[in-house]
Parts: C-alpha cells; sequence; structure tokens
C-alpha cells in the first residue's frame, strides 16, 4: 500500500494529504495542504507528509505524537526534577547516560531532597559507574554538574513559580550552568510550554534544512532570533511549537550524518528514510 501511494503521489500533487494518528481504540484523521502548496508567505512547499524534513513531514509527526503520545517529552513531577534531568543532559552526555543518571539522583531527592544540595554528595553519585544494558559506563562531567545541580537545587527554591513563561526561564537561566538552551528545555518538560524552543545542534539542522534558519545563525549569538523563526514555522504549521522541539530532536538524532550532511546541503528535501517513524497517509481525490 505504502509504495501504491508513493506512484500515485505524482498524479496527485494538488491533492489534500490526509494523516492518521492512533487514539484509543480507533483512529483520527487530520487534513494538511497539498504537497506543492506554498507554505504562508515563503517559498517553501509543503511537500509530502511521508518524506523526511518536508514541512509536511514535521506537521504530521507533532500532530500524531501530540494525539497518541501527549506527555511524552516529560522527565520530572516537579521543576526541582525537570532541573535535575535537564542539567544531566546536553552536549556531550548520550540521552541514554543523562536518564540513568537522572533516575539515580531522583531515587535520592524523593527520600532527602537535602542531600543533593551537597556538591560532594552529588559527585559521589555521579561518579559511580552507571549500568547500560549489562555494561558499565562512567558519566563525564561529574564535578561539573555536581556543582551545577547542588547549587540549582538550593537556588530553585527562590524562584517565582508564578511568572510567566519567558519570565521564569530569564530566572531559570539565573542558576549556574544554565543558559538558554537548558531553561528552555526545563520549562517545556515541566510547563508543555509552546512559547520558547529547545535550540540544541539537532533542531538547527531541521531548520537549516528546511530553510527558515539562515546558515550564518549561530545559538551562542543568536538563540532568539533562532527561537522567533522556530515558532513562526510551527504557527505556520498549525501544530504546538513544543511537540514539533521533540520530534524533530527524536528523529535528527536519529538519521545518519552522511544523510543529515546530504539534506543540509541539498536544496531539495523529502528523501525517504528506513526506520523513520512514517504517519499513515491517504490522499483524498
Amino acid at each position: 500500500m505504502q509504495g501504491n501511494m508513493q506512484n500515485m503521489q505524482k498524479d496527485i500533487q494538488t491533492s489534500t494529504q490526509m494523516v492518521f494518528a492512533r487514539c484509543g481504540d480507533g483512529y483520527v484523521t487530520r487534513e494538511f495542504p497539498p504537497a506543492d502548496e506554498v507554505l504562508g508567505a515563503t517559498r517553501t512547499p509543503w511537500g509530502r507528509a511521508e518524506e523526511i524534513c518536508t514541512p509536511a513531514y514535521w506537521a504530521a509527526q507533532a500532530w500524531m505524537w501530540e494525539v497518541e503520545a501527549p506527555d511524552h517529552y516529560k522527565l520530572g513531577r516537579t521543576l526541582a526534577e525537570e532541573l535535575m534531568a535537564c542539567i544531566l543532559g546536553g552536549y556531550g552526555i548520550p540521552a541514554e547516560v543523562g536518564l540513568a543518571a537522572y533516575e539515580r539522583l531522583r531515587k535520592v531527592h524523593s527520600v532527602n531532597p537535602l542531600r543533593l544540595e551537597n556538591e560532594a554528595e552529588v559527585f559521589s553519585l555521579l561518579s559511580e559507574p552507571l549500568v547500560l544494558d549489562g555494561k558499565k559506563v562512567r558519566y563525564r562531567f561529574a564535578k561539573q554538574k555536581a556543582k551545577y545541580i547542588s547549587a540549582s537545587l538550593r537556588g530553585v527554591k527562590s524562584i517565582d513559580l508564578a511568572a510567566d513563561d519567558r519570565s521564569l526561564r530569564d530566572q531559570l537561566t539565573k542558576l549556574p550552568g544554565i543558559g538558554l538552551k537548558t531553561a528552555s528545555w526545563i520549562l517545556r518538560n515541566w510547563r508543555g510550554s509552546d512559547n520558547i524552543s529547545i535550540l540544541d545542534i539537532h533542531i538547527l539542522r531541521a531548520g537549516r534544512i528546511i530553510g527558515i534558519f539562515l546558515p550564518s545563525w549561530s545559538v551562542e549569538r543568536d538563540y532568539l532570533l533562532l527561537e522567533r523563526a522556530f515558532l513562526d514555522f510551527a504557527d505556520a504549521l498549525s501544530v504546538r511549537a513544543s511537540f514539533l522541539d521533540s520530534v524533530m530532536w527524536m528523529n535528527m538524532r536519529q538519521l545518519p550524518m552522511d544523510l543529515v550532511r546530504g539534506l543540509v546541503g541539498s536544496p531539495s528535501l523529502g528523501r525517504e528514510v528506513v526506520g523513520a517513524r512514517q504517519p499513515q497517509l491517504e490522499f483524498a481525490l
């Protein structure tokens, strides 16, 4: 059936695309514009929803995840737990290692939160090898992250939890080891905020492939500019920015780097990728 749809697509570029998502014991549907329709005020076509990195693909993925797994990115039950999880992840830390370290600290925090306000205690916990798939691995940057976590857990107590999203993010960036990206990650996970974006290398690559980010823009220098472009893109797709950010990260980190490099350097989008989660599609004739 998938092959038949691909062959049919050549003759129905102007047809509305129908995407199905699981919901309970049944399915819900959503229409997306024809593949050749231009997105908003841009020159970028929506593209086919089953082809990687087209606007239609990202719109379909974000919508399906919102329907099927609305809490998939939430890691902690409290702001303090989300803070720990996000500080332990990030650049240079494989997601699986960061999550394993977080689970170790979360268990201690649930019993005695004050213990993790002591830098030496956190360092000791992070220095012990973690077991992943039967193998022992060490957490990188244990000393640095122990300093950040202990100080941030002390500082988070003075944060105004009733503040709006942007104000709360600004407060979080005042804590040790938390910049705009980490603060946005904490806020997205804890509040499900659609007013911010977590701009890491995977989101940056996806945005460059689509053409919403200029090659000269960098996260370090142009974070707010990149964020505005990303949020405008989510708005144009009519999907929640929090889910779009999440599914872009999940998809892009799993793609082979040679494919990513090819997509970044090529004006053509929509290469099908084996193993990527595909929406169930039906084209309305």
